[in-house]
């Protein structure tokens, strides 16, 4: 009894510390590395909520600069895009332990876990222990997942919350009860407000009600019950957010900028670029086919199918979005796993009359050990800190008053203005505030004290009228700061 017990969760037990021990690599960088623009955003907000006071309803961010290139001042410094629900979790670990990014990244980490979690459990209820094991083991170690499961973002909990929607969802069918239709309910809210993703699962969902009821669906009241208290908040929240089309990013680009879909160039960067190299090292590709031509267990039927469907759809609507952003794959992550870990059990049971049992084994490794070095040598670069942002906004920070207000000549990128712990405006290459003079001027009568750039071209027009007008606070081979007040 006890060895049943031990064998799947012992085990999955050491995936879960093997996941959270390689997950803290880095883990005290600067917030600086691969996607700090967006993970910057996130952060500022958490931050403030301990700077300013905690607001959900009006969550903000270090940036008045205009979220979008028009005229829509955004002086309040609103973010609204998802409810700041992760952003609540970091500030409370910043009240209890201190402002430091680590702890951010350990509540993502956390997240990630969770979500393991889940699709060992779903897995493993649908599926067989072993290919859950694999699964998790792989949802662990792939390196795509290990740096997109401690970034400062909203993806970890996603995945956690999605998953948690459909393991519950899973267990109320077949058992019912009024606390799984809560904890169906609960997590189906959370999934929805996070991220657009969560609504393609309506494809999966659908499947498994269609098994437990069939056409009768439309007689059992508390699906269409679940169905309004999940879509009820998100409403509210869209609702809500519309009263303050500032503090709204742009998104319709996201859709189909460019006319990219299924151009050339978007089977290029989703299926070669992304799938293929960075999530799986190009030699994870037979493992996956494998797991997808394998006939489905009578349990699972075509669910795991119908959700790789669902994402495959929402790579479909947004496109571009998928094709400018890698983190917008980070979906793909569980659902790849499981087919994954389908081709793994294929090869490790292959029957005897018709494969070798050493030449299967000895693919496996092949392709495993290959396809977690190729898409490490990928993802390595993306802990890279971004040249000088962290040192100049440090050297900001200790030279600028409290209450300055920050100028950023990088681009429209928020990490540097992020990293002098300031409120201000980005501005430099495709922003609202490019260098030149109009700009500055501007931005001193709207009270800027600080210009800082780690991207200065002395010889510029630009260059030399800074040089000549504004006192230098600090120059380094890396950064510039000027005292915005003429000399």
């Amino acid at each position: 009894m006890l060895k049943k017990i031990f064998l799947p969760y012992g085990l999955l037990m050491i995936i879960l510390a093997l996941a959270f021990v390689l997950r803290l690599y880095k883990i005290d960088n600067p917030l600086a590395d691969h996607h700090s623009w967006r993970q910057a955003d996130t952060a500022a907000v958490a931050r403030n909520f301990v700077k300013e006071g905690f607001d959900f309803l009006h969550p903000r961010i270090d940036n008045m600069a205009p979220l979008v290139l028009t005229d829509a001042a955004n002086e309040e410094r609103l973010f609204l895009v998802e409810p700041p629900l992760y952003q609540t979790i970091v500030a409370g670990f910043y009240h209890l332990w201190g402002v430091q990014e680590k702890w951010a990244r350990l509540v993502s980490i956390l997240f990630y876990l969770g979500a393991i979690v889940f699709l060992f459990l779903l897995v493993k209820k649908l599926a067989d222990k072993w290919t859950a094991l694999v699964a998790a083991f792989l949802m662990a170690v792939l390196p795509y997942g290990i740096f997109y499961g401690r970034v400062i973002m909203p993806e970890p909990e996603m995945l956690f919350a999605s998953g948690g929607m459909l393991f519950f969802l899973t267990v109320w069918l077949e058992r019912q009860g009024k606390g799984l239709f809560a904890l169906t309910a609960v997590f189906t809210v959370w999934a929805l407000l996070l991220k657009t993703f969560p609504l393609f699962l309506i494809l999966p969902v659908f499947y498994l009600v269609y098994r437990r009821y069939g056409w009768r669906f439309f007689k059992e009241y508390r699906l269409w019950l679940l169905v309004f208290l999940a879509i009820l908040p998100l409403i509210l929240w869209r609702l809500w957010i519309s009263q303050f089309p500032e503090g709204i990013p742009g998104y319709e680009w996201l859709l189909n900028q460019g006319n990219i879909r299924f151009r050339p160039a978007f089977f290029r960067w989703i299926f070669a670029e992304r799938i293929g190299k960075l999530i799986l090292g190009y030699w994870g590709l037979p493992l996956l086919v494998l797991g997808l031509i394998l006939r489905p267990g009578k349990k699972e039927g075509w669910f795991f199918h119908l959700w790789l469907l669902a994402f495959l759809a929402y790579v479909t609507v947004f496109a571009a979005g998928n094709v400018t952003h890698d983190y917008y794959q980070v979906p793909f992550l569980p659902i790849a796993c499981v087919f994954l870990a389908k081709g793994v059990i294929f090869l490790i049971k292959t029957p005897r009359p018709y494969f070798s049992k050493v030449m299967s084994f000895l693919l496996l490794a092949v392709c495993s050990l290959l396809m977690i070095g190729f898409s490490w040598f990928e993802v390595r670069g993306f802990y890279l800190i971004q040249g000088g942002v962290d040192l100049a906004g440090r050297a900001v920070d200790e030279l600028a008053p409290k209450e300055a207000l920050v100028l950023t000549g990088d681009s429209n990128d928020a990490t540097l203005l992020y990293n002098t712990n300031r409120w201000g405006w980005t501005g430099g290459y495709a922003s609202y505030f490019p260098n030149n003079q109009e700009t500055v001027e501007r931005v001193m009568a709207m009270g800027g004290d600080i210009y800082v750039t780690t991207k200065f071209e002395e010889n510029s027009d630009f260059g030399q009228y800074m040089l000549n007008n504004y006192p230098v606070l600090k120059r380094t081979d890396q950064y510039l700061i000027f005292s915005l007040e003429r000399q």
